[in-house]
C-alpha cells in the first residue's frame, strides 16, 4: 500500500519528468559551451572560464524551472478537476450551436475538415500518450536509482570533505619565521582580504587550498626541501589566487551538483572545463605577478608532479591543486609567450563571434613557435652567439637519462622564450656505441634539432688535442662527424661547425694546422669562443646539491652563477674595448645545465640589460674581428695544454699581458673539491 501510494505520489512524478528534461536540458547547455569554447579560443582563460560557469549555472537551474513548473501545473490541474463537468457540457451546446449556424452542404465540409485533423492530432496525441503511459510507469523506479545514486555520490562527497577536514587538523605547524613573513608579503602584493593561513603538513603531499570563510593552504613540509623558494613562491601564488576569486566555492558548488546529477555525463564535462580553465586563469594571474617567470613556474610544477606522482597520493576533488587540471598543456601555455591567444582558433569561428577585431591582431598572434627560434630582439647595438657543450647534457644526476631529458625540454623552452639561436654541440660517445643508437639519448638530440636548433660536434669523446696523438684525435671526431650526419640527414639538414673540446687546440702548430685543413676539407669550421667560463664547475655544483635536497646550497649556487657571469661579461668587454676600441660580435660556450635553465630569467635577463641581442653563430663569426691573427706558437708557450678563449690568444699573440680573470665562488669550488669525479 505505501508503495502504491508512493508511486502515484505527484512528487515522484514530477521529480521523475524533472530527470528525464535534464538529460536534453543538459546536452543542449554543453552543446552550447562547446560551441561557445571554439568561439573564445583566441581570449583569455578569464573569458574561457565565465562562459564555462554561465553554462554550469543554466545547467543547474534549468531542471530547477522544470520541477518548479511542473509542481505548478500539478496543482493547477487538480484546482481545474472540479469544474471539468461543467466545462464538457458547455462546450457540447457551443458545439451544437455553431452546426445549426450553417447550411447542409458546408455542414459537411466543416466535419470532413475537422475529421482530417482530428485524426491527425490523434496519432500524435496516441504516440505521447503511448511514451507518456510507458515512462510513468518507470517513474518510481527511475526516481528510486536517482535517490540511491544520490546517496553514493554524498557520501563519497562527505567523505572527501571529512578528509580535508583531517588534512587541515592533523600534523600540520607553522612554517619557519622566513616562509611567514613571505607569505605574508605575497598576501599584501595579491591584495588578499580575507584572513588566509599558511601550515605546514606532514600528511600531505601537494599544496592545497581548504575552506573558503576561513580558508587554509597546506604546504607538505617535504616540498619546501624539494624545490626552490623562488618555485614554492610561486606555487602558494597560485593558491593565493585561487582564494581571492573564490575558485573554492565555486568548486564546491561544482561537487554539489556533480552530485545530484551524477548521472549525466555533460555536466561532468561542464565541471571539467571549469576546472581546466581555472587552473589556467590561475596560472595567467601568477604569471602577471612574477615577470619573467615562465620558466621558474613550469619547472615549479613539474617538480611538484614528479613529488606527487612518486607518494601516489589522490586528493578530494573538493580540494583546489597547484597541479589540477591538465599539467602538460598548463605548462605549454606557461612557456608560450603568447598564453591568452590559441593560433589553431578556425578563421570562421572567429570572424563569426569577432568580426570587429582587426586584423592585425590575427597577424601579430599567427605565428608559429618554432619560428620564433631564430627571431632576434633589435634593442641594442651588441650581439652574442651562444654555443652548449655537449649535446646531450651530461648525466650528473641519480636519475640519468630522465633528468637530461628534463634539461633538454627545459632548456628548449628557455631559448625560445629569449628568443637565443642557439648551437649545440654533439658529443656521439652519449648518444651511440658507435654502430647504433641509444633511443633516449639520441631523442634527446632530435628534441633540439626539431627545435630549430643548430648542431655541431665535438668528438665522440671529450678529450683533449693536447693529449692524444693526431691520428687518434681525427678518428675520433670523424667517429663523432659520421653519427651527427646521420641524425641530421633525417631531415635534410647539413653540418657545418666543430668545437675543440676544452677550447683545446692541440701541441704544436702542424698538428693544428693539419686538423683545420681535414675540417675544412669535410666543410667544417672551427668556433672561437670569446667569452669562456667556468659555468661548467657552477653546474656540477648546483646538480650535485639536487640530488641532496639541498635547496639552500641551489639557492646560493644560483645567485653566486649570475652574480660571476656579470663579473665575466664585464672582463671580456674589457678585452673588447681594450683590443677593437668597440663591441665585437660575441661568442660565448656554455653546457646543458639545470643551473641554466633554473636561473635563466636572471641569466639571460643580464644579458639583454647590458644591450645584448643573441644572433646566430654565423652572424657573429661574420665579425672582422676573427680574423685577427693568432701566434700559435707564442700562445702555446705561454699556456701550456690550458684552453683559453680567443680573446686570451690575440692578447698572448700581440705579446701583451694578460687580464685578471674572475674567480669561481668559494662554495662552488668546495663542491668541485669533495665530489668531482675521480681523475680529476
Amino acid at each position: 500500500m505505501n508503495w502504491e501510494i508512493l508511486a502515484n505520489s505527484k512528487l515522484i512524478e514530477n521529480l521523475g519528468w524533472t530527470l528525464l528534461h535534464s538529460l536534453w536540458q543538459i546536452a543542449l547547455v554543453a552543446l552550447v559551451l562547446a560551441f561557445a569554447r571554439r568561439i573564445l579560443r583566441p581570449f583569455s582563460a578569464n573569458a574561457r572560464y565565465a562562459a564555462a560557469l554561465a553554462a554550469f549555472a543554466f545547467a543547474v537551474v534549468l531542471p530547477v524551472l522544470t520541477f518548479v513548473q511542473l509542481s505548478r501545473n500539478s496543482n493547477l490541474i487538480a484546482a481545474q478537476t472540479n469544474n471539468s463537468g461543467a466545462s464538457v457540457n458547455e462546450k457540447v451546446r457551443q458545439d451544437a450551436a455553431r452546426r445549426e449556424a450553417f447550411p447542409a452542404d458546408e455542414k459537411l465540409k466543416i466535419e470532413t475538415e475537422a475529421a482530417g485533423q482530428k485524426k491527425a492530432r490523434g496519432s500524435i496525441e496516441n504516440l505521447r500518450s503511448v511514451f507518456n503511459e510507458n515512462f510513468a510507469r518507470v517513474l518510481p523506479f527511475t526516481v528510486a536509482l536517482w535517490l540511491v545514486g544520490v546517496a553514493f555520490s554524498g557520501a563519497r562527497f562527505a567523505g572527501g570533505v571529512w578528509q580535508l577536514h583531517v588534512y587541515k587538523t592533523r600534523r600540520v605547524s607553522a612554517p619557519s619565521a622566513e616562509w611567514q613573513e613571505k607569505f605574508a608579503a605575497l598576501c599584501e602584493k595579491l591584495k588578499i582580504t580575507q584572513s588566509v593561513r599558511l601550515l605546514r603538513s606532514n600528511l600531505l603531499e601537494t599544496p592545497v587550498v581548504v575552506g573558503w570563510f576561513k580558508p587554509v593552504i597546506l604546504v607538505p613540509a617535504s616540498v619546501f626541501l624539494q624545490i626552490s623558494a623562488r618555485e614554492l613562491e610561486t606555487i602558494i601564488a597560485h593558491e593565493l589566487i585561487h582564494i581571492r576569486r573564490f575558485d573554492a566555492f565555486v568548486n564546491f558548488a561544482q561537487n554539489a551538483a556533480e552530485t545530484v546529477f551524477f548521472y549525466h555525463p555533460c555536466m561532468w564535462w561542464i565541471s571539467r572545463v571549469i576546472r581546466v580553465e581555472r587552473e589556467f586563469a590561475a596560472d595567467a594571474g601568477v604569471l602577471e605577478i612574477f615577470e619573467n617567470s615562465r620558466i621558474v613556474y613550469a619547472s615549479a610544477l613539474a617538480n611538484l608532479e614528479e613529488i606527487r606522482s612518486s607518494a601516489n597520493q589522490t586528493l578530494p576533488r573538493y580540494a583546489t591543486a597547484a597541479n589540477g587540471g591538465n599539467l602538460m598543456q598548463r605548462i605549454t601555455k606557461i612557456l608560450q609567450k603568447n598564453t591568452g591567444i590559441k593560433r589553431s582558433a578556425s578563421a570562421w569561428s572567429a570572424g563569426f563571434a569577432f568580426a570587429l577585431i582587426p586584423a592585425v591582431l590575427l597577424a601579430v598572434f599567427s605565428f608559429n613557435q618554432t619560428s620564433l627560434v631564430n627571431a632576434q630582439k633589435k634593442t641594442g647595438g651588441r650581439k652574442l652567439a651562444v654555443g652548449f657543450v655537449s649535446i646531450p647534457p651530461l648525466d650528473r644526476t641519480a636519475n640519468a637519462p630522465k633528468d637530461a631529458d628534463a634539461t633538454v625540454r627545459l632548456l628548449i623552452k628557455t631559448l625560445k622564450q629569449y628568443k637565443v639561436p642557439a648551437i649545440g654541440f654533439l658529443q656521439g660517445g652519449m648518444v651511440s656505441d658507435g654502430e647504433k643508437l641509444y633511443p633516449v639519448r639520441a631523442d634527446m638530440v632530435r628534441l633540439w634539432r626539431d627545435a630549430g636548433f643548430e648542431i655541431g660536434i665535438g668528438g665522440y669523446k671529450h678529450i683533449w688535442f693536447y693529449d692524444t696523438p693526431y691520428e687518434d684525435y681525427v678518428a675520433n671526431v670523424e667517429k663523432n662527424e659520421q653519427i651527427a650526419r646521420n641524425l641530421l640527414a633525417e631531415k635534410n639538414l647539413t653540418l657545418k661547425y666543430f668545437s675543440y673540446p676544452f677550447l683545446n687546440t692541440g701541441k704544436s702548430a702542424e698538428d693544428r694546422a693539419r686538423f683545420e685543413k681535414w675540417l675544412s676539407d669535410k666543410n667544417l669550421e672551427p668556433v672561437k669562443y670569446t667569452i669562456d667560463n667556468s659555468e661548467w664547475m657552477y653546474s656540477f655544483a648546483y646538480d650535485a646539491a639536487r640530488n641532496d635536497n639541498d635547496t639552500n646550497a641551489m639557492a646560493e649556487i644560483r645567485a653566486a652563477f649570475v652574480r660571476y657571469m656579470s663579473e665575466i661579461f664585464d672582463h671580456y668587454e674589457a678585452y673588447s674595448q681594450e683590443m677593437f676600441g668597440r663591441d665585437i660580435a660575441q661568442t660565448m660556450v656554455l653546457s646543458p645545465s639545470r643551473l641554466i635553465t633554473d636561473s635563466s630569467d636572471e641569466l639571460f635577463g643580464m644579458i639583454e640589460k647590458r644591450g645584448y641581442r643573441f644572433v646566430s653563430m654565423d652572424e657573429a663569426l661574420s665579425d672582422d674581428a676573427y680574423q685577427t691573427d693568432e701566434s700559435f706558437v707564442k700562445t702555446r708557450e705561454r699556456i701550456g695544454k690550458s684552453g683559453i678563449s680567443w680573446f686570451e690568444r690575440w692578447t698572448l699573440a700581440a705579446g701583451k699581458k694578460l687580464r685578471d680573470e674572475p674567480k669561481v665562488d668559494v662554495l662552488v669550488q668546495k663542491f668541485w673539491d669533495e665530489k668531482k669525479p675521480k681523475g680529476k
